[in-house]
Order: structure tokens, then C-alpha cells, then sequence
């Protein structure tokens, strides 16, 4: 894995400061709420923590978010870590990606 000193720069923090404000309310219309975290220099990294009182799958999320905006889906979820399933997602022509996990809802 590269450093942050050995990343090339890039739009990274164009898009998130871009996306993320209609991003969040499509996610907390699903029950979600959505953080940033990482270091913006690779990929926009997001994850999605259940907040509301009805949670829609993740599957339902990335539908709105790819049928409202040029983004798709980027080869398979992932298991990860502590339950999280995660997302490889590309915005516009590929020139920017999104790094999107979901934690599970326990309840």
C-alpha cells in the first residue's frame, strides 16, 4: 500500500466536496448516515452507519445513487471487517471513484 507522500495528486477532494451534501440526503432518505474518512487522495472514501428507524439494503442505495447520477458500480461487494460490505463505485468517465462500505444493520 502507497503512503500519502507517494499518491499522485489528483480531484479526489473536488468531488467529495461536490457529492457528498446530495449524497447524504439520498442516504438519510434510507435510513443511513454517511461519514467521510481516509485521506481523500486515492478515492473518495465514505461509509454508511444505520441510523434511522427503517434501513434499506444497500443494494437500494447505490440503485438511487447510479440511477440519478453518471456513477456505476465497479465489479462485486466485498466482505470486510467488523460486517461492513464495500463498494467500488465510478464517478463520470472513470476518472474518480468512490470508495463506499456499509455496516450492517444489528437489530
Amino acid at each position: 500500500m502507497k503512503t500519502v507522500d507517494q499518491l499522485q495528486p489528483n480531484y479526489a477532494p473536488v468531488y467529495a466536496a461536490a457529492l457528498y451534501p446530495k449524497l447524504a440526503k439520498i442516504f438519510q432518505k434510507h435510513g443511513y448516515a454517511l461519514a467521510v474518512h481516509g485521506s481523500l487522495a486515492r478515492d473518495f472514501d465514505l461509509i454508511a452507519v444505520p441510523w434511522g428507524e427503517t434501513v434499506s439494503s444497500p443494494e437500494s442505495v447505490i440503485k438511487e445513487v447510479s440511477d440519478g447520477y453518471v456513477i456505476h458500480q465497479v465489479g462485486e461487494p466485498q466482505a470486510k471487517r467488523y460486517g461492513r460490505v464495500a463498494y467500488s463505485i465510478s464517478v463520470g468517465f472513470g476518472d474518480c471513484g468512490l470508495d463506499l462500505s456499509f455496516f450492517p444493520k444489528t437489530v
